[in-house]
């Protein structure tokens, strides 16, 4: 674990797969994943309109739709104060001054936030960074197959190749704008905005989908799924699919018999 001063508290978070409970990596994940569709603050509300511009420009209306959907509740949520990311922040305190943190329900981590209010934004922004890199890095190492992305890879080569280009206009004011509008066209069709609400949101799928996962991981294995750590959450999905593989090869092959 690791620990951060915070005006004069000590907060002792979470840093990594073997030691973090799968209840917390969830809460967190699902905050980033609303964070990622709907955003934090102002900032966000901007980037809404960026994109619902380009849909438009595009004769994607379904998708502009969506997106202006989606900017809506990103404006509820500023003037709710409400904030994604500073709630996947706070799913991964451990205890603030030694006391251990166990409400994990919504509003349990909004009044936890409220006891640490002082905290500065970069401090946030620099952990959720530093502990995105470290924990994807992890899960990469343990289980490639399930969490090596192409498709992100692709994304990721495409904003750099845009970056580049934004940085040789600037330093040879060179006119890259065509090659740029390209690249942002590019980028925005392999996004589709998702819904927030709703019985089919991505939020109750993502819930649901846990649900599940953790009732197959009991079923197969005679354990509790929630009390383990994301490190033995995830091995124990890796030897449930080894095992069902194995068993569809041995089935396979008593059908040729």
């Amino acid at each position: 674990m690791k620990d951060l001063l915070i005006n004069k508290k000590v907060i002792r978070v979470y840093d990594s797969i073997d030691e973090m409970p799968i209840v917390n990596f969830q809460k967190y994940n699902k905050y980033l994943l609303i964070d990622s569709g709907i955003g934090s603050d102002a900032d966000d509300i901007d980037a809404h309109i960026v994109k619902i511009a380009k849909y438009i420009k595009s004769s994607n209306n379904k998708k502009a739709l969506q997106e202006l959907q989606n900017m809506r509740q990103n404006i509820y949520m500023v003037n709710s104060e409400i904030s994604p990311k500073y709630l996947a922040f706070a799913a991964l305190i451990y205890s603030i001054d030694g006391k251990k943190v166990d409400d994990l329900s919504d509003d349990g981590l909004k009044k936890l936030l409220s006891s640490i209010k002082e905290v500065k934004h970069s401090v946030v922004i620099d952990f959720l960074l530093w502990l995105k890199k470290k924990v994807t890095s992890e899960l990469e190492t343990y289980f490639p197959g399930d969490f090596v992305n192409p498709k992100e890879k692709e994304a990721y080569d495409k904003l750099k190749n845009r970056t580049l280009l934004v940085l040789d206009s600037i330093i040879n004011n060179a006119d890259n704008s065509e090659q740029i509008d390209i690249i942002d066209m590019m980028l925005l069709s392999m996004h589709t905005p998702k819904a927030f609400i709703g019985s089919e949101s991505v939020e109750v799928k993502y819930d649901k989908q846990f649900e599940s996962t953790c009732l197959l991981i009991a079923q197969k294995t005679n354990m509790d799924a929630k009390k383990m750590t994301v490190l033995q959450f995830y091995n124990a999905i890796e030897n449930i699919k080894q095992q069902a593989e194995a068993e569809a090869k041995s089935l396979k092959r008593n059908k040729r018999r």
